[in-house]
């Protein structure tokens, strides 16, 4: 029999533990001594050991710079032959991460042919062992929970940090405004910022705009960091509470999501402007908009096409940021003539297309398009329309109204370029032209707002209303999701694209996870919101959070929808989802399988 090639794997993630010793060296001699007592499995003397030390699993660290990412690269380049054995102390080692993307990790060697051998908990992976994934896919989802109890620790220190701050009066960071420096472990003024706020709210009751601002404020030499001031860091400025003594707390931050405001502490930094001017300054801000004409000019020339069914419904998952459906080409040659064609469409975000201020990458429009009207024809419409409400016209408005402001200001940027003999700059013009479609769009989802009376039907045929161009069948369906849906998020974690679907008329949410390779709905999840309790269903699995007790029951399920619940608490968004995690980890062993082979 050929014997395995053995490759080790250590991974410590503490600096201190790296410079101990600590871990590593026991981690190295579990290892070895597995490998050596099974000589007639592994061939000793190909033995490889890597280690990735004061890397972190949760990050994935380990992955994007570590010894394991060069592994599962040499494994991707076919350097490492099919058959050879990965040994880990135990899979919390490779990784700690949400358990999508672990299992995705492991699913990816198993699929090249790699087996992963974790010595804790004895534990071979291999793709003939169905019970083998799901029983990776709960270590995974432990070590992940260990992870996220000590980041919830670490944010208990910054709170304990933030009250001390409070009561002492003292810096909290070395992050602060830009016109605040560290004064002996007191807030102090910065005289020349202090003269540009002044001259800022002062100039901008005075009636001047803010490009107007900008300007002045650059020949004067007092410069916006080690920029030049833009009308748009003059509103910014205008409108930033921290001026007026505001210390605003948001949601914790994970890689570059939007965070949600969910604390305002009054009196925290010193007051540099006047209250009663403060709010001068932005009312005439907000309502500048008012006296702006909306452009009549058409956005989408061509009107024999409909792509986007959700415009101004879906969302980017991670930014919560507007998004754009966008089409790239492909090149062609015909008789020696070079055109562009039609090729893909993809669903992007506009604060990482525009701001730089989100991870999100452009995720294939047809894949999401295709699992949300399957998810559609399932449901039942007359529950989603119980109680008819329409108020994001309201909301449609109100965004009209900023747009139109930043509209006003990018073309006074321009007019300034133009009147110093300057073109205006490239960017300059991407956003007006941007935030001019935006108005676009706007006018047009004002202007066919939903009826209360329509009534939805989503039973068609896919291939015939996937086809762009039958618009009118297209505009029926998106007007149908406009009246169901309150907002449709997006996210993609690893090979999987999750969506999430709240209702305007009912108090459900689902969340579908979808193969982003071949478009398949994986796991289809829901959350009944009643008075007394929230019901999370999962297939087979059924499980109930009370409200008066806050306690968790269950039903008999399977082991794999079980898995699947764990994975989908991570993504709920409401306050006893982390404890609903502890709550499935902890009871795990506790809970009566079904054994689907037996029915």
């Amino acid at each position: 029999m050929k014997k395995i090639i053995p490759y080790g794997y250590l991974r410590v993630s503490s600096l201190e533990q790296v410079r101990s010793g600590g871990g590593l060296e026991a981690q190295d001699e579990e290892v070895r001594r597995y490998i050596t007592q099974k000589s007639d499995v592994f061939d000793i003397d190909k033995m490889v050991m890597m280690s990735d030390e004061g890397l972190s699993a949760y990050s994935g660290r380990n992955i994007k710079e570590g010894e394991l990412g060069r592994f599962l690269a040499d494994v991707d380049a076919g350097l490492i032959p099919a058959g050879s054995a990965l040994v880990c102390y135990s899979v919390d080692r490779l990784s700690r991460q949400n358990p999508w993307v672990g299992t995705q990790l492991i699913s990816t060697l198993i699929g090249a042919g790699i087996e992963i051998h974790s010595v804790a908990e004895n534990q071979i992976l291999r793709s003939d062992d169905p019970v083998g994934a799901i029983m990776s896919t709960i270590y995974l989802m432990r070590a992940n929970n260990e992870s996220v109890i000590k980041s919830e620790r670490a944010k208990h220190g910054y709170t304990k940090r933030l009250n001390e701050s409070i009561a002492n009066n003292k810096v909290l960071t070395r992050q602060m405004p830009r016109w605040l420096y560290d004064n002996d472990g007191k807030y102090a003024i910065d005289p020349n910022m202090q003269k540009v706020i002044d001259f800022t709210f002062d100039s901008y009751i005075a009636g001047q705009s803010t490009g107007y601002i900008a300007k002045k404020l650059n020949d004067m030499g007092l410069k916006y960091g080690d920029t030049s001031w833009r009308g748009s860091y003059v509103a910014k400025l205008i409108r930033d509470e921290r001026l007026i003594g505001k210390h605003i707390r948001y949601s914790k931050q994970i890689k570059g999501v939007k965070r949600e405001i969910i604390e305002t502490i009054p009196d925290f930094y010193p007051v540099t402007i006047d209250t009663d001017k403060f709010h001068i300054a932005n009312n005439m801000l907000t309502s500048v908009a008012k006296n702006i004409r909306g452009r009549t000019r058409m956005t989408y020339g061509d009107i024999s096409i409909l792509r986007n069914l959700f415009n101004g419904v879906i969302k980017c998952g991670v930014c919560s940021g507007e998004t754009s459906v966008v089409q790239n080409t492909r090149r062609k040659i015909t008789n020696g003539v070079v055109t562009y064609v039609p090729y893909k469409t993809f669903l992007r975000c506009r604060n990482r297309y525009e701001l730089k201020t989100c991870t999100q990458g452009d995720i294939r429009y047809e894949v999401i398009e295709r699992a949300i009207l399957n998810h559609l024809m399932g449901l039942d419409i007359t529950t989603l329309l119980a109680a008819p409400v329409d108020n994001k016209i309201e909301r449609y408005r109100t965004e009209l109204e900023l747009c139109k402001a930043e509209e006003e200001e990018l073309q006074a940027i321009i007019k300034e370029r133009e009147n110093e003999g300057k073109r205006p700059r490239p960017q300059t013009l991407k956003s007006y032209e941007d935030v001019a479609d935006r108005i676009d769009e706007l006018t047009q989802l004002i202007e066919s707002h939903v009826e209360d009376n329509f009534i939805p039907h989503f039973n068609v045929d896919l291939d015939s209303i996937t086809d762009v161009s039958n618009v009118s069948e297209r505009s029926l369906i998106k007007k149908g999701i406009a009246t169901i849906a309150d907002s449709i998020c997006y996210k993609r974690i690893s090979d999987f694209i999750l969506v999430e679907i709240k209702y305007r008329n009912l108090n459900d949410k689902h969340v579908l996870v979808i193969d982003n390779k071949n478009s398949e709905m994986v796991v289809n999840f829901s959350i009944e919101y009643n008075e007394e309790n929230k019901v999370y269903i999962c297939n087979s699995f059924v499980m109930e959070y009370d409200n008066l007790s806050c306690e968790f029951t269950v039903s008999k399920t399977t082991m794999e929808d079980y898995a699947h619940m764990m994975n989908f608490v991570d993504y709920v968004s409401d306050d006893e989802s982390y404890n609903a995690k502890e709550f499935l980890v902890k009871n795990f062993t506790h809970i009566k399988f079904i054994d689907k082979s037996n029915e």
